[in-house]
Order: structure tokens, then C-alpha cells, then sequence
């Protein structure tokens, strides 16, 4: 069996890819509409603040698990079984240190962590190594060009999660603690399949070693802070605003907030295909992969991907703002009706956050993920500057726009660092041609049944 989908081009994986997220982002409204109904803008908002304090400290305590292990795999310089090895290694120990740092900040008055029951927090520490290590794996299975198998470990365990919040959450009537585990079980059970899978591509047991693990760690600490922020950027604003506002108002910008960042898809999406194959690899006599693009090559692969992601992203968020209150009326309830405004604030953001996603694949491809690492702390200090100075008169609003002025502040910064970087021009970049329609033809084509 094939170890990767080297056999496929570019277009074809592109669009694997892009139907996959487009799948689990229909899955993923159902959850979000599950849980709207299930849970009204407070228990949302309960189960928000738990969700991403789980994620974001568990992403901070583990450097490299995803990234690091993923970049050694796609440039040959380990082995699947080494570097899930490592991965595993590191999600136990970094999970471990964010239980130990976390369970103080439980115990304490802050008013972040009086916004959902304990026992709900208690749950959410069980979830850090989980969705760390689940993570690992699905960055393995793209490092190895799995897109099959990655779209039915996707869906897969968006299914297991659909079906976990009606046992959890509607028949036992467990609430945000509920909604939290069945997080849990759909991870759960996306690492297994994973692990099931590459099992064919060689994978067993072995024990990390030490020259692999701190070669991994090395490259995950510098995209540390870029990996920190792709987990914190989408959610800043609930952890700010678990300090500040009610439980309501955290609900409400957390459901607007998750249903714009499902704009993504296709930006990750092309991201996803395009890494693999542009990351700077060493020779391998007999491999069989004829998609790896030349130096030169590499930039102007990138800037045709963004032409499509921009164009793509825009059309589609036109579409939906376009129907808000029906959509919103239709998924979530009137409850959520007030989110409205803070999808039109949003939006603009999710348009820069899209193209910023090419850049990043850029630079992480050339090793050199510490541009994406300083251009996120940038967006994070704008988020989070903006949302402390705005509050006082915008309210939840605030949250909205410190979200677009972040992203916007960090697409401008890698794309000035591209720019000076590759030497292509502004309108060469950014404008879209007749090669770009023959582009998207082509990989819309490939998802044709033969």
C-alpha cells in the first residue's frame, strides 16, 4: 500500500481536501446548532470558556507535537513511528504541565473561572492531552498526503461528536459538562482511527528518541508563539471577555465568532494540500513523488493559491451575510438573533485571516516558522489591546472588532514579509488570471466519480 497520495496533483488534493472541511463544517453547524438549543446563550457560554481554556493551554504546553513532528515526516529527516513517538511524548508531558499550572487558577476567585461549574473546568483538564494528541495525529496523516484517510478521521469524528452531545447532553441532561464530554469521545475516537491507519504506513511502538525529540521541539518552539496564537487568535475574545462580561454575552460572541471562523475552510483547506508540497525535503532516490515544486516555483504556487482563496472567501461571506437573520433564525433560535452585528464586524477579519493562511504555509514550508510566530504576536497584541480599550463603550461589539483589527494587522505583516521575501509583485500576487480559473476547473473536475 502507497504510504501517501503522491499519486494525485495538486488540484486533486486541493479539492479532497476542501470537500472534507466542507463536510465537517455542515457537521460542525449541526453541533453548533445542537448546542445553541441544547444549552441557551448561557450554558454556550459556560461551555466556551472551558473549551478554550482546555485548547488554547493545552496548544501552549505542547511545542512541536503537531508542527514539529509534521515538518520531519514531510522532509524525510524521521520516521512516522519516531515522530508519532515524540508527539505522544510531548502531549503527555505538556498536557501534565498544564494540569499542574492550571489546577491553582482553579482554585482561585477569578472571575474567568466563575463563569462555568467546576466540575465543568475538571472535565476540561481531561480534554488537554486528548485534543492535543488528536491534533499529532491528524497533522501526521497530512504530512504523508492521507487525504482520504484524513477526511474520514474528520468526519468521523464529527459524526461521534454529533452523536456524543445527544447522549450527553439531551438524554443525561449534563449540560455544558456534557458538551465537553462528547469532545472528548469524538477525539477519542479520530485517534484511534488514526492509528488504525497509519499502522499500514509502517507505525509501531518505539521509544522517542532523544536527538528526534529535541530537533522537534526545536522547530515547534519557534513556531511556538504562531501555533500559541492560531489556537488563542479565534477565541481571545472569550477569554477576555470571560473576565468582563456575562455569561450571555460570552455565548453570543462565541457562537458568531465559530460560525466565522467555518470561512476558513478553504483557506486550511489549500493550505493543507499545498504544504506537503512545497516544504523543502531531502532527496530521496527512490521516491515516487512528482508533485515537489522547484524553489522557484514555490512562491508563484503560492500567490495563484491565494488569488483562488480570496476570491472564494469573499464570494462566500457576501452570500451569507447576505441571508444573516434567517440562517441565524434557522440554526441557533431567536436567542441568537443579537449576534447579527458581530457577523458583519467579523467578516472582514475572516477575509484577512484567509489570505494570511497562505503566507503562513509559505514560510512554514521554508522553515522559517518564526515569521508566522512574530506576525501572530503582533495580531494577538492588537486583539487583545483593542478588546481592553473598546469594551467600556462597544460592549460584546468590542470582541468583534479586536478580532478583525487582529487578523487584518497580521495578514498585513506577512504579506509585506512575502512581498520582500519571494520579490513577486503586488498585482502579479494578488490578481487573478485565466490560469486561475483553469486552476479551480480542474480540481472541481477531480472530484468527479470515475
Amino acid at each position: 500500500m502507497a504510504l501517501n497520495g503522491s499519486s494525485r496533483s495538486g488540484g486533486q488534493d486541493v479539492a479532497l481536501v476542501f470537500a472534507t472541511r466542507i463536510g465537517v463544517v455542515l457537521l460542525g453547524l449541526l453541533v453548533q446548532a445542537m448546542l445553541a438549543r441544547m444549552l441557551l446563550p448561557e450554558g454556550r457560554g459556560a461551555y466556551a470558556v472551558c473549551l478554550v481554556f482546555a485548547t488554547v493551554l493545552g496548544m501552549m504546553c505542547t511545542p512541536g507535537a503537531q508542527q514539529g513532528a509534521q515538518q520531519f515526516v514531510m522532509t524525510r529527516q524521521t520516521s512516522v513511528s519516531q515522530a508519532v513517538s515524540c508527539a505522544f511524548a510531548i502531549c503527555v508531558v505538556g498536557g501534565g504541565l498544564a494540569v499542574a499550572l492550571s489546577l491553582p487558577l482553579l482554585a482561585s476567585e477569578l472571575a474567568y473561572f466563575q463563569k462555568a461549574e467546576r466540575s465543568s473546568f475538571q472535565v476540561a483538564l481531561a480534554l488537554l492531552p486528548v485534543i492535543a494528541f488528536a491534533l499529532a495525529m491528524e497533522h501526521q496523516l497530512a504530512a504523508l498526503r492521507r487525504f482520504g484517510r484524513l477526511a474520514s478521521a474528520s468526519l468521523l469524528r464529527m459524526v461521534a461528536n454529533v452523536g456524543a452531545i445527544f447522549a450527553f447532553v439531551w438524554i443525561c441532561d449534563l449540560g455544558a459538562r456534557g458538551a465537553l464530554w462528547a469532545v472528548i469521545c469524538a477525539n477519542a475516537v479520530m485517534i484511534v482511527f488514526c492509528i488504525w491507519d497509519l499502522r499500514q504506513c509502517g507505525l509501531v511502538f518505539v521509544m522517542p528518541d532523544t536527538a528526534h525529540l529535541l530537533r522537534i521541539l526545536g522547530y515547534g518552539m519557534r513556531y511556538h508563539i504562531a501555533r500559541a496564537g492560531e489556537g488563542l487568535g479565534p477565541y481571545v475574545g472569550v477569554l477576555v471577555l470571560g473576565l468582563l462580561a456575562t455569561d450571555a454575552q460570552i455565548g453570543l460572541f462565541a457562537t458568531a465568532s465559530t460560525l466565522m471562523i467555518g470561512f476558513l475552510v478553504l483557506s486550511n483547506s489549500v493550505g493543507n494540500a499545498l504544504l506537503p508540497r512545497i516544504a523543502r525535503r531531502k532527496p530521496s532516490p527512490d521516491s515516487s513523488d512528482d508533485g515537489e515544486v522547484s524553489a522557484a516555483g514555490r512562491p508563484v504556487l503560492v500567490a495563484s493559491c491565494l488569488r483562488v482563496v480570496w476570491i472564494a472567501t469573499a464570494i462566500s461571506l457576501v452570500a451569507v451575510l447576505a441571508v444573516g437573520a434567517p440562517l441565524v433564525r434557522l440554526l441557533f433560535s431567536e436567542a441568537f438573533l443579537p449576534m447579527l452585528p458581530l457577523l458583519w464586524i467579523i467578516a472582514p477579519g475572516i477575509f484577512a485571516g484567509a489570505c494570511a493562511g497562505m503566507f503562513m504555509t509559505y514560510f512554514k514550508a521554508m522553515n522559517r516558522p518564526e515569521v508566522c510566530s512574530w506576525t501572530y504576536l503582533l495580531g494577538l497584541a492588537v486583539d487583545i489591546g483593542a478588546l481592553l480599550l473598546l469594551f467600556r463603550w462597544l460592549g460584546t461589539a468590542a470582541a468583534a472588532w479586536a478580532l478583525t483589527l487582529g487578523m487584518a494587522s497580521r495578514c498585513a505583516l506577512l504579506a509585506l514579509a512575502f512581498h520582500k521575501t519571494t520579490g513577486l509583485g503586488w498585482a502579479r500576487c494578488w490578481l487573478p488570471g485565466r490560469k486561475d480559473i483553469a486552476f479551480v476547473l480542474t480540481a472541481a473536475r477531480s472530484l468527479r466519480p470515475t
